[in-house]
């Protein structure tokens, strides 16, 4: 009787203490999910600064301010380009991911060119890159989230 009551507490211990486990890692998932959803959304953010301050740099001759919009919008694109923005993408639509790998690796593309413009001293190059990089992110905006 006493080997019974005891497995049975052990076997009670056992199960309350998977079950929490489990409720944990549920947690954990949900709270990660959150994470990577501000972190992605603060991103998002940062780009949109970041073409505003390149456009406000072509505006004003400022290179300097161009090449600093152009750093901050590459310092963003290891996001899209990682598979923590399916976090933000909708789950509907397959091609979703592919899509916004393939509009960052247009973006590090492009300004990676404005740069070199910019250097050259070819300001109309440079502010063509500036169109191309909006581009991409006005298609990605509408073919992604349905604008």
């Amino acid at each position: 009787m006493k080997k019974l009551l005891t497995t049975l507490v052990l076997s009670a211990v056992l199960a309350a203490s998977v079950n929490a486990a489990n409720k944990v890692n549920g947690q954990s998932k949900a709270a990660a999910q959150t994470d990577h959803k501000t972190m992605l959304m603060k991103d998002m953010r940062t780009m949109l600064d970041a073409m505003e301050q390149i456009q406000r740099g072509g505006l004003y001759s400022s290179t300097e301010d161009m090449k600093a919009g152009v750093k901050k919008l590459q310092g963003t694109l290891k996001s899209l380009e990682s598979e923590e923005v399916k976090w933000i993408l909708p789950k509907d639509q397959v091609y979703a991911y592919q899509f916004a790998q393939k509009s960052a690796s247009m973006l590090r593309l492009y300004s990676n060119d404005m740069i070199v413009s910019i250097e050259a001293g070819r300001m109309d190059d440079a502010l063509e890159d500036y169109n191309q990089l909006l581009k991409q992110c006005t298609s990605c905006h509408i073919r992604i989230r349905n604008w």
